[in-house]
């Protein structure tokens, strides 16, 4: 009975599999690998048409697993900053299909962008009900004051400060949570895409309106006083 004949697949490639796993994750061409399998780049690609085994070996990774699965805590970080789909595709450097076709395909991606989104959509409604209710917050400030003789003098204040409620976040909350009471058109109209950016856009142009709104001024005390003779110095902290 003949014995079997062996070849260079049994005896350069076969014991090396672990290296060519880890020289495909690398980026090595065929070419390479076949160099360093001291074999002809044909020989490589007849043996991958041969031996499947040998064939998953050399399967180079998908863009999933070398730019999307080892960042989905960035993305989800990217989500909580409010980066869109668009932004968050181009920063992982795949296309637009490829990043939709994992999203359908790869369950853990959806999540992942569900929480971030989900992050940031709580932040947006508390900045939303704080303009609709007021707020009060303190702002710390330093005043240096110098007498008739020159001396210096640092007073820390505390000033307490209130935004009054906006009527037009309150009208923009109104008419978003209860449209049936407070809508102004009462024709029915369809939430399309365009709705939602219109939507969006006016609520960001509300709070760059509000923040350049005057605030009330309120109490305001004083929380530490020093004086020097060659200028002033920060009070120590306690």
């Amino acid at each position: 009975m003949a014995k079997p004949q062996i070849t260079k697949y049994d005896t350069h490639v076969k014991p090396r599999f672990a290296d060519i796993y880890k020289w495909v994750r690398e980026g090595f061409t065929d070419e390479q690998i076949a160099a360093k399998l001291d074999i002809h780049v044909w020989t490589l690609r007849d043996y991958k048409k041969k031996y499947p085994e040998f064939a998953e070996v050399l399967e180079r990774p998908s863009l999933w697993e070398t730019h999307v699965q080892p960042r989905l805590m960035q993305i989800k970080q990217w989500c909580e900053e409010g980066v869109t789909n668009d932004e968050i595709r181009i920063r992982l450097d795949v296309s637009e299909g490829t990043f939709y076709e994992y999203l359908k395909k790869y369950p853990i991606l959806n999540e992942i962008i569900a929480v971030g989104r989900s992050v940031t959509n709580a932040r947006v409604e508390n900045s939303l009900l704080k303009l609709c209710t007021g707020y009060e917050y303190e702002e710390i400030k330093t005043v240096v004051e110098e007498d008739k003789n020159g001396k210096k003098r640092t007073r820390i204040e505390k000033v307490k400060r209130h935004v009054p409620p906006s009527a037009q976040a309150i009208s923009f909350f109104l008419r978003n949570r209860m449209p049936e009471q407070y809508s102004e058109r009462k024709e029915i109209v369809l939430d399309t895409k365009q709705n939602e950016l219109e939507r969006k856009k006016l609520f960001l142009q509300m709070i760059e309106e509000e923040a350049q709104d005057e605030v009330i001024e309120g109490e305001y005390s004083i929380i530490e006083e020093c004086e020097t003779e060659d200028g002033f110095e920060e009070p120590e902290q306690e």
